[in-house]
């Protein structure tokens, strides 16, 4: 959860894996603003959830008000370049891959009012892409996942531009778990009913700590 949770650090893990990430630039508070800044680009918290901070910023100045509202809640900030194109999510449950999801919404990205107001975004799963697609996406989520060294489960976040093309946002250890939430609509599609996703979420738990205490024993 600590290499997720830093996406800086995540997304380095990420480009040592030849996983496809969008452009970035870390940015500490108080250093100067690189000259080589992509725009339009999205604005967003090194470390946080819920996309609280995060932005779309299309011209330079407008780019001071973004990262004075990430700096307000961390101290480090990444610029990437905006990708343009459709927004997925694929649950892993153990080393299984969820039917992918799609996030449709009007905005410009999935940001906090997006994620949390009402009919704003609509999850359609199973997505309507090519089965093509949807492995590609499942197999790149596991080779995220494994990346980090996840286990039990977890949610990988993807933008697919008009060439097809995969971008791994980042990767969620603790992803909402309401009956609504994506991961419990993933499972139902495959048949795995709220009560038994629970279920399976505490099994696979318990077997990483008696494998974890076997190793210090």
């Amino acid at each position: 959860s600590v290499l997720a949770m830093d996406k800086s650090l995540a997304k380095l893990i990420f480009q040592a894996n030849d996983i496809r990430v969008p452009e970035g630039i870390l940015l500490e508070k108080g250093a100067p603003l690189p000259a080589d800044i992509p725009f339009p680009c999205v604005v967003k918290p090194c470390s946080g959830g819920s996309s609280v901070g995060t932005s779309l910023v299309e011209q330079p100045e407008a780019l001071p008000a973004a990262l004075d509202a990430v700096f307000a809640c961390d101290d480090r900030v990444l610029i990437e370049r905006y990708i343009r194109g459709r927004e997925f999510c694929v649950a892993l449950l153990g080393d299984t891959a969820l039917p992918v999801i799609e996030l449709d919404y009007d905005s410009a990205i999935f940001d906090y009012f997006v994620k949390y107001q009402a009919g704003a975004c609509r999850e359609i799963c199973p997505a309507p892409i090519e089965e093509e697609l949807a492995e590609r996406l499942q197999e790149t989520a596991l080779r995220a996942y494994h990346a980090l060294g996840l286990s039990v489960y977890s949610r990988v976040d993807f933008i697919v531009n008009e060439k097809g093309e995969i971008y791994t946002l980042e990767v969620n250890t603790l992803p909402g778990m309401t009956p609504n939430s994506i991961i419990p609509r993933e499972a139902a599609v495959a048949g795995i009913s709220y009560p038994l996703l629970c279920e399976r979420i505490v099994e696979l738990s318990l077997q990483r700590c008696a494998e974890a205490q076997a190793w210090k024993n």
